[in-house]
């Protein structure tokens, strides 16, 4: 019965906000405080979300899905225990690489550059770093000269090969070092008899890759570690969780001075209805019920313009992704246009932080209002 009689006066005030026009311009104000709000931040976080999403998959697509290192020393432990984990897991790539330090040129050009010796690779590979620093391609030629030493009649000269590139390839999330990566049989003569450091490991599935690491971790030697994807990645992953709480909680604020709006509004609205609240407390309306009378006033203002706001933030999001409305530089980012990505659970994020907001800037006006005296209210009014 109580709850009957507190929906019925919220239904009352809202209905004749038309004759009160001063109120009805304030609550008018507090609801599409709330409403922009709202929108502001479901655009921030499905900004967010569509560059974060888009740098995920092209960590799945591109990175390493899972590593195999040595617990102690440089090298892996020898034996068939690759061969074996292989023929266990057909659906895995493994990658076995070695390598050193290696000088690459071509006529009027030098630099330095980290070879990785591929068990599984057939052609020479560069990365797009060393291609940029010598100004080669696929098809050119290059001559790469390893430390170790070889004696000539003019002494010992550095180790020298001439090799042509057979493709340069995209550049691996945090991949900022100048790489050739060449065959075993190549690898071997640039630099001798070297053990794998590391093993590589990839799924033809870029969606499995949080699960590779849990896939071959119990057929490793005990002398191997194996890293997930998840520790691959920790301190990028780590970066993007922090952007999105700072850069989601600064946008927050203008729920902030939405709520202090309806703080405003819900203030005004008990001064003016200082009689009616004393007549009904005449009338035998507890002190609770006025107050959550008006909260329940603020939550409907501010839960309504929540809503809506989710609702068009969510729409002009899925329009902007859709029509590719923002385009962005070719060639310097990874899309073409700003991505947009709205999840349920940033919309559910919204609408409780619209609801708390509405609840909180309730809460003063609503004490102030149970707490009047009704003698006084009913004297002077």
């Amino acid at each position: 019965m109580r709850v009957r009689v507190l929906l019925l006066l919220v239904g009352r005030y809202l209905g004749g906000l038309r004759r009160r026009t001063h109120v009805a311009a304030v609550s008018s104000i507090s609801f599409g405080a709330m409403a922009l709000g709202a929108a502001a931040l479901v655009l921030t976080l499905a900004l967010l979300e569509g560059f974060q999403h888009t740098i995920r998959v092209q960590l799945s697509e591109r990175g390493v899905h899972a590593m195999l290192r040595p617990r102690h020393g440089s090298t892996l432990p020898t034996g068939d225990w690759l061969a074996r984990l292989r023929a266990r897991h057909p659906e895995l790539e493994f990658r076995a690489l070695a390598g050193g330090s290696v000088w690459c040129t071509v006529p009027g050009e030098a630099t330095p550059a980290e070879l990785e010796v591929v068990d599984s690779l057939t052609r020479v590979e560069v990365n797009r770093v060393l291609a940029a620093r010598l100004g080669v391609g696929a098809g050119t030629w290059m001559a790469v000269a390893s430390p170790h030493l070889v004696l000539t009649p003019l002494g010992p000269l550095p180790l020298r090969s001439r090799v042509e590139i057979g493709a340069v390839t995209a550049l691996r999330p945090g991949e900022d070092r100048a790489i050739i990566r060449v065959g075993p049989q190549l690898g071997t003569a640039l630099l001798g008899q070297v053990g794998p450091r590391v093993v590589e490991v990839r799924s033809s599935d870029p969606m499995l890759a949080w699960d590779v690491a849990s896939r071959v971790h119990a057929d490793v030697p005990d002398g191997v570690e194996v890293v997930s994807f998840r520790d691959l990645n920790r301190p990028l992953l780590a970066a993007l969780q922090l952007e999105r709480v700072m850069i989601g909680f600064g946008v927050a604020l203008i729920m902030a001075v939405a709520a202090l709006n309806l703080l405003c509004n819900l203030t005004l609205l008990a001064a003016e209805k200082r009689l009616d609240g004393a007549l009904l407390q005449a009338m035998g309306l507890e002190s609770g019920s006025l107050r959550r009378l008006f909260v329940l006033i603020g939550l409907v203002v501010g839960a309504a313009g929540g809503v809506v706001g989710t609702a068009v933030g969510a729409v002009a999001a899925w329009v902007l992704d859709a029509t590719h409305a923002l385009p962005l530089p070719a060639g310097i980012f990874i899309v073409s246009h700003v991505p947009f990505r709205v999840t349920p659970g940033a919309a559910v994020v919204v609408l409780g932080v619209s609801l708390v907001a509405a609840v909180a800037a309730s809460l003063p006006p609503a004490l102030a209002a149970a707490r009047g005296d009704v003698v006084e209210g009913l004297r002077y009014e």
